[in-house]
């Protein structure tokens, strides 16, 4: 008789884990590896994901998994970042993930790094100088207004978990593999440079050009009173003008002349009043900042 009730029992109990085997397969966060140094929890599909690197410095491309890098000392960061679109608009995306300069380090190309370039899997990139990269680049939580207080400095992470318009870390969900960089100031467009599905990272010593100058229409010289004047660029929807026109030179706080690429009413051409001087600094990722260039128009 206690045979037989014994032998219920251990029926019943393995009955019961397979029970709660099967419950665990099914509940939220099935298919996660347990954490890593990121401090966060690569999906399976994560796990494999690779990413490669190519460089001129380099004699083979290098290949590796999302698990590769995740396992790296000290490869984890986590922090808000605070960035502008074209539209232009502010907005603040929580996540966490992988440190680039940690990436570029395992390669061995860091310290040879000029201009790093992101590209996705269906070719979108977006390239950078090393210094325009690894900053000191910073969130700034009141990015709507314009404004540096409170700002706290962040590291550009290839991003396993983010969510667009939340200002809470936890509310990062997995994504695939998104490069998220900090801004240099708070009228930075950076979120263009926000490169999703990221399959390559490519690597040059050599160092980066300078972006073109611009040019004006119409040209400088005489105009008449109450006329307007435009300024052109070839890569007038990649990089950013600032200019001045009270003989200063102009830097990157400086008015933005196409602050957006998608409502063109606000690329508003300069009135001429009275005679003018027009200085023009242009500024894009990939390349350094272009000379000034002056532009004198008369007035007529």
């Amino acid at each position: 008789m206690n045979r037989k009730k014994a032998g219920s029992k251990e029926k019943w109990m393995t009955a019961g884990l397979l029970l709660l085997l099967i419950a665990a397969l099914l509940l939220p966060g099935c298919g996660k590896t347990e954490e890593t140094d990121l401090g966060v929890s690569l999906t399976e599909e994560q796990e494999e994901q690779t990413l490669t690197i190519k460089g001129d410095t380099l004699s083979t491309d290098l290949q590796y998994t999302l698990k590769d890098l995740a396992v790296l000392s000290d490869v984890g960061f986590e922090h808000l970042y605070s960035t502008i679109n074209n539209w232009p608009s502010a907005q603040i995306y929580a996540a966490k993930g992988i440190r680039v300069k940690k990436i570029l380090e395992e390669a061995g190309v860091l310290d040879t790094a000029e201009v790093i370039t992101f590209r996705s899997g269906d070719s979108y990139e977006a390239s950078f100088t090393k210094e325009q990269l690894f900053g000191p680049t910073f969130y700034y939580p009141g990015v709507a207004e314009g404004s540096e207080e409170g700002a706290e400095a962040v590291e550009p992470i290839l991003a396993l978990q983010y969510k667009e318009n939340s200002e809470k870390i936890e509310d990062a969900i997995p994504q695939d593999p998104c490069l998220i960089v900090g801004q240099r100031n708070p009228l930075e467009h950076s979120n263009p440079a926000f490169v999703e599905n990221i399959s390559e990272i490519i690597v040059s010593a050599k160092a980066p050009e300078k972006w073109e100058a611009p040019s004006t229409f119409p040209l400088p010289g005489k105009i008449a009173k109450g006329e307007t004047v435009k300024l052109q660029h070839p890569s007038i929807g990649i990089v950013k003008l600032h200019y001045t026109i009270d003989g200063s030179d102009p830097t990157e706080g400086s008015p933005m002349y196409n602050p957006s690429t998608y409502q063109p009413e606000l690329n508003v051409p300069i009135t001429i009043t009275e005679d003018m001087t027009i200085k023009v600094l242009v500024c894009g990722y990939g390349k350094e900042n272009s000379d000034i260039a002056t532009f004198r128009f008369d007035a007529q």
